[in-house]
């Protein structure tokens, strides 16, 4: 069994998670040591209460999922001593803590570089993604398939990969695109990858960003449409270091 992680970096992006994070973050303490919470210019005490929960934080004021998991990455390669493994979380409790090292333990384990997971394998879990998620997630799964061969079931926030892979995928987008850009890229590098089953809860405090929102949903799938896109016709892997 992997010990406590203390080679693993999370990154937290929030926006708006006052409610959330006192649970969530005495949780993440007790098995991670590095914990980075990225206030995405919250109106709330976001900021305050992950200050005071004794974690790392720092803000970034351009709104955006990938603009707030961009400025998590600008802060670990700043550090004297560079993470080797990196974890993306998100800290609206819809998640469960405990499948952070259950997707972990194959990159710590250096079984592959790369492991997320899969929320649309479980039943329950899928259930309690909205039929939009669902449906969308569906979607880019076939395309995914389709162009590369590869099968990936989920654009779910729980990624683990190794520092240098994580470099290697030279992530640009600053909005909806972050997830479909990562898996994209992965698959175009047809770097092995690991999907593994978790728990995913409908939220029950505080707002969601996307899901819900029959506008915000489009725009979402818009973005990701043309992240995939540019990843398809103007990127070019890199070698793994």
């Amino acid at each position: 069994m992997i010990k406590p992680l203390s080679n693993l970096h999370i990154i937290i992006p929030a926006r708006n998670e006052e409610h959330s994070l006192p649970k969530l973050i005495p949780q993440l303490k007790k098995t991670i040591k590095n914990i980075l919470i990225v206030d995405n210019n919250s109106i709330d005490d976001t900021f305050r209460i992950a200050k005071e929960a004794g974690v790392d934080v720092i803000r970034e004021t351009k709104v955006g999922y990938g603009s707030a998991c961009l400025a998590g990455i600008r802060y670990l390669n700043q550090l004297s001593q560079k993470p080797k493994f990196v974890c993306f979380f998100d800290g609206d409790g819809q998640s469960h803590i405990n499948d952070i090292k259950r997707v972990a333990t194959p990159v710590l384990s250096n079984v592959t570089v790369y492991c997320q997971g899969s929320r649309m394998i479980p039943l329950k879990s899928k259930k309690s993604l909205t039929p939009l998620a669902q449906v969308a997630n569906k979607i880019f799964s076939i395309i995914l398939l389709l162009s590369f061969q590869q099968k990936i079931t989920d654009l779910g926030p729980l990624r683990v990969m190794t520092w240098e892979f994580l470099k290697s995928l030279e992530m640009k987008s600053k909005g909806y695109g972050w997830t479909i850009e990562m898996s994209s890229k992965l698959l175009k590098m047809r770097v092995p990858h690991l999907e593994i089953p978790v728990q995913y809860h409908q939220r029950k405090e505080g707002k969601s960003k996307i899901s819900g929102q029959m506008s915000t949903s489009i725009k979402a799938a818009i973005a990701m449409l043309l992240t995939y896109l540019k990843v398809i016709f103007f990127w070019k892997p890199n070698k793994i270091k």
